[in-house]
């Protein structure tokens, strides 16, 4: 390959971000991982730069839309070199990011750099350490998840609700954002459902009654509170 087309091919710069590196503070933001990963491409002389961003996606798992589709362009020969901040926002899965790093990439001829771990595939010494990084990230994952679980277990034990989004029937204290208090205007509604439901009447009875009753749909009722999915796209004028 000469050195107009090895120029003429990306440089695919990937970031990654879930939820579960809100532990790790601001460093592993998405703006920070692409400011980081474009400084590093213009002081290391990488041309043709394009961004491959999955924002919101677990490392558990590699069917992100930015990940696949910067595995589609590999396969069809328009990159040359892959640059990460670190090992953890390529995956946290051993056995798949170790596919990926060590077959997919060398199926491909990719060089391969993960900045802060130090790796990078055109230097073979610098390689050796990736297994064991591979098992380090899958156990932060399984950590993480085991620590959330225990979160949530301990706030429904403690009375405190394990959802950001309040049902139907409650509402947010406006003093404390972990306390729900009844909604009086929902809650006969509430009462009506179960008292249908425990006598027997199937849903499609219980909806046609409360259609009948003209009784807001939950979605319309949040909406007209100022909140919910449909807060800024219902006309309540004509609910």
């Amino acid at each position: 390959m000469n050195i107009r087309q090895t120029e003429e091919k990306i440089t695919a710069l990937y970031e990654r971000l879930s939820c579960d590196d809100d532990l790790a503070g601001d460093s592993n933001s998405i703006i920070n991982q692409k400011r980081y990963l474009q400084d590093y491409a213009d002081s290391h002389g990488f041309v043709n730069c394009i961004h491959y961003t999955d924002d919101g996606w677990s490392g558990g798992t590699f069917e992100r839309p930015a990940w696949k589709q910067m595995a589609a362009d590999i396969e069809a020969g328009k990159i040359n070199t892959v640059i990460a901040k670190d090992m953890s926002r390529i995956g946290r899965d051993y056995l798949q990011t170790g596919f990926y790093v060590d077959v997919f990439f060398r199926k491909y001829e990719i060089r391969f750099i993960a900045i802060g771990n130090g790796i990078d595939s055109a230097n073979q010494a610098s390689s050796e350490i990736v297994p064991f990084l591979n098992v380090v990230n899958e156990y932060y994952l399984r950590d993480i998840s085991r620590k959330q679980r225990a979160a949530y277990q301990a706030r429904s034990k403690a009375g405190i609700p394990v959802s950001n989004q309040v049902v139907y029937g409650y509402i947010k204290d406006p003093n404390e954002k972990h306390h729900w208090i009844i909604d009086e205007e929902a809650a006969p509604v509430v009462r009506r459902i179960f008292q249908m439901a425990a006598s027997g009447n199937g849903t499609g009875v219980i909806a046609s009654a409360l259609r009948d009753a003209h009784i807001d749909r939950p979605s319309m009722h949040f909406a007209k509170l100022g909140f919910g999915i449909q807060k800024n796209t219902a006309d309540i004028s004509i609910i």
